[in-house]
């Protein structure tokens, strides 16, 4: 091969990657690559200069690294967040499980058991130290800023009036009633009134003037046994301390006879609740409205214990037996007052009533009852009576309820007395 072909074949080689070179620039110029941009921002911006780069999203957008986090971006949820409680300043990044904070390196790892002994139980009846004052559930009776100067003079005009060596001016003792009467409603003047034993002595010495009613020819309301009862019953209703006062002092106060009886006080009271006039007559109505006057009063009375046990023992249930068993219009409203009052005291426990204390007799049966007849009072026969008064169509509505009431008791009585029994084998 000669020297000149080679050259020639170096020339045609040079030319052929000479023009290759042109025509790959000129396919880059026609097709070139499209230029590389921004993307384009799909989120809120916050700006707070007219600076486009102190710009920041709304919503935060974390990476793998901590990043500031502005006050008023919003945090997506599931994030690593660290608060500088010195600063404040506040820094977030993708949470990652297995991380370990090299702060907790080092520190003991307790996997214990913690056992927590349970609290002791209460007693039911909280240990009281002796000698401890008693509880009071109404607390102290505080005096009015402004007392009644008339209220002493008005206690010892009532309590002159029981007395046999002196006289008290009628027109004085209507002043003093009522004075007494208007007051009684306080806590505080009927508990003053509660703890003058004497003063309490006359107020039931002028309840039991019945006779010496009858002939004053005035307004019934305005007679002085009608303001003593009035008296009375405002003081010992709703006011504990006033009825515990006049309990303490019960057998003082009822155990002496008032001026005309032969009787003391707590045997008068109890057994003028029983109706003795002829029906039909003008002795029964006025007779009603007496009775009315003591129903009124024994009602508070009631609700002591002790003066209860009173009542029990003087047959006082047998006077409200025969206040039930009576006819006539007179009659309505004080039988229905006794029904309350034997139901809230003795039969119904949702009215405060102590069950067990009465009845003290099973009932017997109607046969036993019918024998005797309208004198058949004692405590087992008031089912027999009740049972004759809700018969009929104008039967009244508290006859049904008392009757019911009583049979509870007999059921929970008679379930509690049953002998056990004995299962054979």
């Amino acid at each position: 091969m000669s020297a000149s072909y080679v050259r020639n074949l170096i020339r045609l080689f040079f030319s052929l990657v000479f023009i290759y070179s042109i025509l790959f620039s000129f396919a880059s110029a026609s097709h070139p690559h499209p230029p590389v941009v921004s993307p384009a921002a799909e989120t809120e911006l916050i700006c707070h200069t007219n600076n486009p780069a102190e710009c920041y999203p709304k919503v935060f957008s974390a990476t793998e690294e901590f990043q500031i986090v502005h006050d008023d971006q919003d945090l997506p949820p599931g994030l690593h967040v660290q608060l500088d409680v010195q600063t404040g300043r506040k820094q977030a990044k993708l949470y990652n499980p297995d991380e370990e904070n090299p702060a907790l390196a080092g520190l003991p790892v307790d996997q214990g058991v913690v056992v927590v002994d349970p609290e002791p139980p209460q007693d039911a009846d909280p240990r009281i130290r002796p000698g401890a004052p008693a509880y009071e559930p109404v607390g102290m009776v505080k005096a009015p800023q402004e007392k009644n100067e008339e209220f002493s003079k008005a206690l010892e005009t009532i309590k002159k009036s029981s007395k046999r060596s002196q006289s008290v001016d009628p027109s004085a003792l209507d002043e003093a009633l009522q004075l007494l009467d208007e007051l009684s409603h306080d806590m505080y003047y009927g508990l003053q009134i509660a703890e003058d034993a004497e003063a309490v002595r006359s107020l039931f010495c002028l309840l039991l003037r019945r006779e010496e009613a009858k002939g004053e020819g005035r307004p019934f309301a305005e007679q002085a046994d009608f303001l003593a009862s009035s008296v009375l019953s405002a003081t010992v209703g709703n006011n504990v301390p006033a009825l515990t006062a006049i309990e303490k002092s019960w057998y003082s106060i009822t155990g002496k006879q008032c001026k005309g009886d032969s009787r003391p006080i707590n045997q008068e009271l109890f057994h003028r609740l029983a109706p003795t006039s002829e029906p039909g007559t003008k002795q029964e109505s006025e007779e009603s409205e007496i009775i009315r006057l003591h129903i009124s009063v024994i009602s508070g009375l009631l609700k002591s214990p002790k003066i209860r046990a009173e009542f029990l023992e003087n047959d006082g249930m047998q006077s409200f037996l025969e206040i039930l068993l009576r006819d006539g219009e007179a009659w309505g409203s004080r039988k229905t007052k006794v029904a309350q009052i034997v139901s809230d005291t003795f039969l119904d426990e949702d009215f405060g009533a102590t069950l067990g204390l009465w009845p003290r007799k099973q009932q017997a049966d109607a046969s036993i009852c019918a024998e005797s007849g309208p004198r058949s009072l004692d405590d087992e026969c008031w089912e027999y009576h009740l049972a004759k008064i809700s018969q009929g169509a104008g039967a009244p509505e508290w006859s049904e309820h008392l009757l019911s009431l009583i049979r509870r008791t007999q059921v929970s009585g008679s379930r509690s007395e049953a002998p056990p029994t004995h299962n054979e084998l």
